[in-house]
């Protein structure tokens, strides 16, 4: 199976997409969502708790951004690729570099990096990296997606030059953004009402080991929880050409955004802070871009996880999480780096 390469034409290197579409993060779309990926941390659903354990809103769940910046995402893709439909997207791999969380309140701009594209047979693969910023400015999440794009029309045509039509602009490139460093220690910074402090873990990092395992969590998944899902993100049906979600027997397909929003609930709640998690990196495992589930009875999902990295210094550990369902993996690997005070 070939491969060719394909440039972006009139998208020099030194520009980038910005989406006209600002984001405004309320505390109705942080509980709604935080319910919806089963993030139930109360900093994420009670604005008195958030305020109690040091910030000055409502805090959104760390998958959050993934939302914001998929939208970004679809609408450059809408701009650049002919025939292109949201319903044949696949998500390959997704990268997650959290800065600070998003706080209710925050009104949040995005700019995308479109950064390569290739033909393959069935599939047109997609890199995309997207940085989301804050009204003053500042770096919040900077995430970066592999996207198999299913179109017939694309076959052997370059992507288009993005119409401002579409909510899109050509802006002069800033500087690449920082990534803190493993084991920085970020500020605890004013942003308006809104106030961030750094994580503050309950597990301890003296307990860890290469090797130490997380404890089990099994999650049931309903079909309402996958419609509850869509309603939240946005997300239309994923339907094939013959208006089927393939591989789905009658109830729904769970979609690996949503996978990933259970795994980050999963990692929450072991170290009792959400923010205490600054990456992650997933790839989806083969043909299970999509999880089937039945009209019927639940799904069960299990999340494991094992440390496989510690740094004394920074006081960081590496954690890999593994999503079975159905005896099948969900992911073909998925890892996490977290901060400890």
């Amino acid at each position: 199976m070939g491969s060719a390469s394909v440039d972006v034409p009139h998208v020099a290197s030194d520009e980038r997409l910005r989406s006209r579409n600002t984001f405004t993060v309320t505390a109705e779309h942080i509980r709604d969502y935080a319910r919806a990926v089963g993030n139930s941390d109360r900093i994420h659903l009670d604005a008195d708790a958030a305020v109690a354990r040091g910030f000055g809103a409502l805090v959104a769940p760390p998958t959050f951004a993934t939302m914001v910046w998929m939208r970004a995402e679809e609408e450059t893709l809408a701009a650049m690729v002919p025939g292109f439909h949201i319903g044949r997207i696949l998500h390959a791999d997704r990268a997650l570099d959290i800065v600070r969380p998003l706080l209710a309140g925050d009104r949040v701009s995005c700019d995308v990096h479109f950064e390569s594209f290739r033909h393959y047979r069935d599939y047109d693969i997609v890199s995309m990296a997207t940085t989301l910023r804050d009204h003053l400015g500042q770096v919040t999440v900077i995430g970066s997606s592999t996207l198999l794009v299913h179109t017939q029309r694309l076959s052997g045509r370059h992507p288009g030059v993005p119409g401002c039509d579409r909510g899109l602009e050509l802006v002069p490139a800033r500087p690449r953004a920082r990534v803190p460093g493993l084991g920085e220690r970020l500020p605890v910074r004013q942003h308006g009402a809104t106030v961030t402090r750094p994580p503050q873990p309950v597990v301890g990092y003296a307990e860890l080991r290469v090797g130490y395992e997380l404890p089990l969590r099994r999650y049931a998944l309903a079909p309402s929880d996958v419609m509850d899902h869509a309603s939240v993100v946005g997300a239309p049906s994923r339907a094939d050409s013959d208006g089927r979600t393939p591989g789905t027997p009658s109830g729904g397909a769970t979609p690996g955004m949503l996978s990933l929003g259970l795994a980050a609930g999963y990692l929450s709640s072991w170290l009792g802070d959400p923010t205490a998690v600054a990456k992650y990196r997933v790839q989806y495992a083969p043909k299970r871009h999509y999880l089937p589930v039945g009209a019927g009875d639940s799904t069960s999902i299990e999340f494991r996880g094992r440390v496989t990295w510690l740094n004394p210094a920074r006081r960081t550990a590496t954690v890999v999480v593994d999503a079975t369902a159905q005896g099948r993996k969900l992911f073909g690997y998925a890892t996490a780096e977290a901060r400890f005070a």
